[in-house]
């Protein structure tokens, strides 16, 4: 009995889950949209398989199978904790709930895909030392002309190398071989290709007088992005059925 009571409170631990939630199908037409309160989280218009990715903190690249509506059907969930939590404890008990509420099953594996490696440049690291207590912060915007920037306080070079995955367009792999924690400024001149339509047609990019991300790291960081094959993380989606409205 005490061994089952024990194994009981270390699933729980491993496994923690949201006071209470409720899940929905999102009306026609519904904004898509999350809002990330202390205790608290509201998703609107989100396929399973985008819920996925925001839970596991992967790209859609790694994410492997589902049913036929993985990616179709749109949902809305609000959750609350009841008390205040990190952004790590609210992607886990997001885990939990779709584990919960949408029988969802995954199973790990690895593939081999092209990536980036995150390596020392040969002019050397231009980084400064994180300040000892400081929180880690990483803030992403973008500045009246356009360009795109990135600030971090206290960041490791993994935690760089993960927010570095959505500008470069592929994952990015910290292979720099440097510990600690770092603050740094970076702007950079977003891909014309990626950029929105304007009047039917893309921005040329032309007026915009930056680096593209590739040189600001290696300019503004000391650090280079090198293309590659690494292994890479899979989520296969085994089992998932629709969630019960309530």
């Amino acid at each position: 009995m005490t061994f089952l009571f024990v194994a009981m409170m270390l699933c729980q631990a491993q496994s923690p889950a949201f006071e209470a939630a409720s899940v929905k199908v999102s009306s026609p037409g519904e904004q898509v949209r999350m809002r990330r309160e202390p205790g608290r989280l509201a998703i609107a218009n989100f396929s399973l398989k985008a819920m996925v990715r925001y839970a596991y903190d992967v790209q859609e690249t790694q994410i492997s199978g589902g049913p036929a509506w993985f990616d179709s059907d749109r949902w809305d969930i609000v959750a609350t904790a009841g008390r205040e939590i990190t952004e790590d404890e609210r992607r886990r008990m997001l885990r939990t709930l779709l584990e919960d509420r949408f029988k969802m099953t995954i199973r790990r594996d690895s593939k081999e895909f092209p990536v980036y490696a995150l390596v020392v440049a040969k002019s050397g690291s231009k980084l400064a030392p994180g300040t000892a207590g400081n929180p880690e912060r990483v803030e992403l915007g973008v500045s009246g002309v356009g360009l795109h920037q990135m600030r971090g306080q206290n960041v490791p070079l993994s935690t760089m190398a993960k927010v570095l995955t959505g500008p470069a367009g592929r994952i990015v792999i910290d292979r720099t071989g440097i510990a600690g924690s770092f603050d740094y400024q970076l702007e950079w001149a977003p891909d014309p290709a990626n950029m929105p339509m304007i009047n039917g047609a893309k921005p040329d990019g032309s007026n915009l007088n930056a680096a593209s991300i590739f040189t600001a790291v290696q300019e503004q960081l000391g650090l280079r992005l090198e293309a590659t094959k690494g292994p890479v993380e899979i989520l296969v989606i085994e089992r998932a059925e629709k969630a019960t409205e309530n």
